[in-house]
């Protein structure tokens, strides 16, 4: 899609053509980050976005969620968005009476932008599915076992704190680990 990611004279998501099987309905959100694996509220407000959301949910769509680099740009084009970012399932959405729109959505992976596509009224990428690295070395064995700490710390601030044995078996594994800090509010 060019860079401007213009909305397409389609007039609706029966009048869309298919996505690729590589692409996905992109999401631009601001100062939000959804990892693989964490659920995370996002308000869509933006008309694009609502349309996106929309056809992603009649289609049973995966989402494209991609961060904006400046939160304060309204209609954010390709250049305003970081090329990685997370596709996620839509658990719920939901329209309010005020007419908000509210998405529930689950990480799955993360992933590249290779391509941004024309004929949508909303973005639309082609994607990479980026893996997760598994590299291991004496320091980043040390971070984790710092942040398994920290994590099994927060775990028992919790009011339904899991026992300890429990807090240990909830967050094995390292990405899970990070993903987990990343995501939990710091305490003041």
């Amino acid at each position: 899609m060019p860079s401007d990611m213009k909305p397409s004279t389609h007039a609706g998501p029966a009048d869309l053509p298919p996505l690729p099987a590589d692409a996905v309905v992109i999401i631009p959100v601001r100062g939000a980050v959804l990892f693989p694996g964490t659920v995370l509220p996002i308000t869509v407000a933006r008309p694009r976005s609502v349309a996106a959301a929309q056809t992603a949910v009649k289609r049973e769509l995966a989402i494209g969620l991609l961060l904006q680099r400046d939160a304060s740009v309204e209609e954010p084009g390709t250049a305003d968005l970081y090329q990685v970012g997370t596709v996620a399932g839509i658990l719920r959405y939901v329209t309010t009476p005020d007419g908000n729109h509210h998405l529930v959505c689950q990480g799955q992976h993360r992933f590249r932008v290779t391509e941004f596509l024309s004929g949508f009224p909303f973005p639309v990428a082609r994607i990479e599915r980026i893996g997760e690295s598994e590299v291991r070395t004496p320091e980043l064995e040390a971070r984790l076992m710092h942040l398994k700490t920290q994590a099994r710390e927060a775990l028992e601030l919790l009011p339904q704190a899991p026992a300890k044995p429990m807090a240990a078996r909830v967050i094995p594994m390292a990405q899970t680990v990070v993903r987990f800090m990343a995501v939990t509010p710091s305490a003041p």
